[in-house]
């Protein structure tokens, strides 16, 4: 098998991997799960401290995807993330919640941005860099898909045993690690690995978010967008489903239908594109999130679907959609490291959040989380949106006169 051939199997194993790692049993079950020992404040305290542990581990494990191989840092991510989940199903203390909370934060720094820079690379080598948000929407609609089956499922399973969804979920986390041994490292630039070369690295790969007027904005509206949907497709929307009065089984029916519903949502919009340009993805994520936070308080049944339907819309598009722009503007040798320090900014405004909202819950409801999150998108993000399209414009008379003059 040549290099282009693995280099194509690195594709197509990816779609079976990103559909088992896909398989979280614990979607509609998570809160009541967790409520059994934990409040909300406790649960909103782990969790803000576990994004913190990510956060702070977001570049050191960025450039070391970039040094030694993002290969070899998503195997041992999901390696820990998926024995981490298995101790979880039987944890039955508030310190066994706050360790596995640490433990997974590690998993997560190793896996985020060294998967999808894996892939990039992959299809750059093969120049089919250009074809990355269509594999996104095919990876993502069969992650989608998983995620559906999971959560038609983890309701029935909690039933049965409570602990059943968390071992299934780690057990096919870990047949998702097999699958990545069988890839293969894209020849990228890269360097012996050294403390000296790991600060530079570092250094370097965050730099390539504030390199241009144009990325400074992106990066921005990036982390806003990012921070908001994350803390709502991880942390709030289920809460809120429980708020609104939907039971396990409900839960299992109702975010298993989402799921499906935004994959086949996303599919159509990435094949179409004329429907899709930079403007209208710019300006669609905060309309998207106005409509589907400010009603959160007084929003009931068939509308709260909707409602949760929005969110997670918006948090799964940006896998889809924002990643293929930020993407674009990397360099692949600092690329990992470049999406880590994206996503490290991404966690702390998630910290931010998550951190203020466990007594809020606790004495109100996530309800008013929604309506404070649609004002901040309000705010923030509707202004962020606006500048950002109007500096790409301007981005790219730039370049057209720097082309002329080269010429």
């Amino acid at each position: 098998m040549n290099y282009k051939q693995q280099l194509n199997r690195n594709i197509r194993l990816s779609y079976l991997f990103y559909f088992l790692t896909g398989l979280a049993f614990t979607i509609p079950i998570w809160v009541s799960f967790t409520t059994r020992i934990l409040s909300f404040s406790q649960i909103a305290l782990f969790s803000a401290i576990g994004y913190g542990a990510t956060t702070f581990l977001e570049l050191p494990t960025g450039a070391l995807a970039d040094l030694i191989g993002r290969r070899k840092t998503v195997i041992l991510g999901w390696i820990i993330i998926s024995a981490a989940t298995i101790y979880l199903g039987f944890a039955d203390s508030v310190f066994d919640f706050f360790i596995v909370e640490l433990i997974i934060a590690i998993g997560s720094a190793l896996v985020s941005g060294a998967d999808s820079a894996l892939m990039f690379d992959s299809l750059k080598e093969l120049g089919k860099e250009d074809s990355f948000p269509q594999y996104m929407a095919k990876a993502g609609l069969l992650h989608r898909v998983a995620l559906a089956v999971g959560s038609f499922t983890g309701g029935y399973l909690y039933q049965y045993t409570i602990w059943l969804p968390y071992l299934m979920q780690g057990i096919m986390g870990l047949l998702a690690t097999i699958l990545v041994f069988l890839m293969i490292e894209p020849k990228i630039d890269s360097e012996k690995f050294s403390f000296k070369s790991y600060v530079k690295q570092t250094k370097l790969g965050f730099k390539q978010l504030f390199k241009s007027p144009y990325m400074i904005k992106l990066t921005i509206f990036y982390t806003l967008v990012g921070g908001i949907t994350w803390s709502l497709i991880y942390y709030f929307n289920q809460p809120f489903a429980t708020d609104v009065g939907f039971n396990e089984i409900e839960q299992s029916w109702i975010f298993g239908g989402i799921y499906l519903m935004i994959s086949l949502t996303l599919l159509f919009l990435t094949k179409s594109k004329k429907l899709l340009n930079r403007n209208r993805v710019y300006l669609g994520f905060p309309i998207i999130m106005l409509l589907s936070l400010l009603p959160g308080l007084w929003v009931k049944s068939a509308l709260a679907i909707l409602v949760l339907f929005g969110n997670q819309l918006t948090g799964s598009a940006r896998f889809a959609l924002l990643d293929h722009y930020t993407n674009k503007e990397f360099v692949s040798k600092y690329r990992a490291t470049a999406i880590s320090a994206l996503n490290m900014l991404v966690s702390i405004f998630y910290i931010i959040i998550v951190s203020i909202s466990g007594p809020i819950q606790d004495s109100l409801s996530t309800r008013y989380i929604y309506v404070g999150l649609g004002v901040m998108t309000l705010i923030f993000v509707i202004p962020s949106a606006l500048s950002l399209v109007f500096e790409y414009q301007n981005h790219q008379k730039r370049k057209a006169k720097a082309l002329i003059r080269k010429n």
